[in-house]
């Protein structure tokens, strides 16, 4: 007897949309994995050429060469595979909107023809937190008949300490007990109040110790021992400055530095105590002239002490200087602040702050750590104290040619080291060191 089973036809009817929807549902994965991954890698192409664009157009904000930040900005985002590119400047901020499209696969069965995904990257010039510029010139010039006329090796380098890896520790602490300085023959320092001494009875600072005075007691152009001749009527009264003996002086004075007018204000002391202070409101670049101004003025080295000492500032470093008011237009000037193997003049050109002569010509600008500031008599400075016991008078035992009033500043040199920075505030003033930074 035949047993027929009336569910079957129904049972048969009922799988097809069960395939119908598994198909649907495997397509919609395949869109996913395909078109999905499709539409990430746009998201990431379209960051990508943000960021770019961002970084070119914050850079030259930061750098200007004379061309439109937002025309940059545009430029570089759709070098970097950008469909389409929107550049804002607001508030000194660059912000790139970029879109990236493709065609899509799977997803045009659910009417989707293209797949566009979008980004958005924020860059600005950001300047070092509690970055300021003493207004002292640091000389980086040829010594006094050197043969050849310039030696990088001995005449501009400066023995710098690491910061970072350093003296960074043992500055801001919680300090370590001591450190050992390379090149100091293994002795140990730590720190005396901001300064930087030996731990033994003497406590002397490191040999990289440089000390920047004022009306030392020759008042020529070069003052130094090591850069005169035995039989000089002046070198009996002259100055050790190569306090280590390693060929390179770590004393400057007189003429071989100086106060520097910043912006041609002529202000004097009121100009110089505010840039200490407060920092400066405009721009100074490698390749700028500045005049000099003269003089100790004790007001300016009280300012250094309270405001400054134990910070690091930045150092103005100058090549050559010019008594032409017009350093620009003199040939000689322009030769000898150019000479190999200083920099190249730049397409841009010198840049000439005005004011009187003598010109000092700007080519960078060091990271130094002030570590004392020597006003009075009373005041002891190890390196101050170093240089007075090299420099004894040989008319007057127990004196030194170094008057105990001489005011001086004193400190170090140094690399690696990495402001941070102050994201508050844009870089207006592009001293240097002024750095690009996404902060989207």
């Amino acid at each position: 007897m035949k047993i027929t089973n009336r569910f079957s036809k129904l049972e048969k009817a009922q799988v097809l949309p069960i395939v119908v929807a598994a198909f649907v549902v495997l397509v919609a994965f395949a869109a996913l994995l395909i078109d999905g991954g499709s539409i990430m890698l746009n998201r990431r192409t379209a960051q990508a050429a943000a960021d770019a664009g961002a970084m070119a157009g914050a850079r030259e904000l930061c750098y200007s060469t004379g061309a439109d930040p937002l025309d940059v900005a545009r430029s570089y985002a759709l070098m970097n595979e950008a469909a389409t590119v929107n550049a804002q400047l607001d508030s000194g901020l660059i912000t790139v909107n970029t879109t990236v499209t493709n065609d899509s696969f799977f997803a045009k069965i659910f009417n989707e023809d293209s797949l566009e995904a979008g980004a958005e990257a924020v860059a600005g010039c950001f300047s070092p937190d509690g970055n300021y510029l003493l207004p002292i010139g640091w000389s980086c010039r040829p010594s006094l008949g050197s043969d050849p006329p310039f030696d990088p090796g001995l005449d501009c380098k400066k023995m710098a300490l690491d910061w970072d890896g350093l003296l960074k520790p043992l500055v801001e602490g919680p300090p370590p007990a001591s450190i050992v300085i390379p090149d100091n023959d293994g002795d140990s320092f730590e720190m005396d109040d901001d300064n930087i001494v030996n731990v033994d009875v003497d406590r002397k600072p490191p040999k990289q110790i440089y000390v920047i005075m004022d009306k030392i007691a020759v008042n020529q152009e070069t003052f130094c021992k090591e850069e005169l001749d035995v039989d000089d009527p002046n070198y009996a009264v002259a100055i050790t400055c190569d306090l280590d003996g390693d060929g390179k002086n770590e004393i400057e004075g007189g003429g071989n530095r100086g106060w520097l007018d910043l912006n041609n204000g002529g202000g004097g002391a009121s100009d110089l105590i505010d840039w200490i202070v407060n920092g400066l409101d405009f721009p100074i670049v490698p390749h700028t002239w500045l005049s000099g101004q003269t003089g100790a003025i004790t007001s300016v080295y009280s300012a250094i002490k309270e405001y400054r000492q134990g910070d690091v500032v930045l150092i103005p470093v100058y090549n050559a200087i010019c008594d032409d008011n017009d350093p620009i237009a003199n040939e000689v000037c322009m030769t000898i602040a150019h000479e190999p193997p200083f920099p190249e003049l730049p397409d841009t050109g010198d840049i000439d702050n005005a004011g009187q002569a003598p010109k000092f010509h700007v080519i960078a600008f060091s990271p130094f750590y002030i570590s004392c500031v020597h006003i009075h008599s009373s005041d002891y400075c190890p390196g101050f104290a170093l240089a007075q016991e090299m420099n004894p008078d040989p008319k007057h035992p127990h004196k030194s040619l170094i008057a105990d009033n001489i005011q001086s500043v004193e400190g170090y040199f140094l690399k690696n080291v990495e402001f941070p920075l102050d994201l508050e505030n844009h870089c207006d003033v592009n001293l240097g060191n002024c750095t690009v930074s996404l902060i989207k």
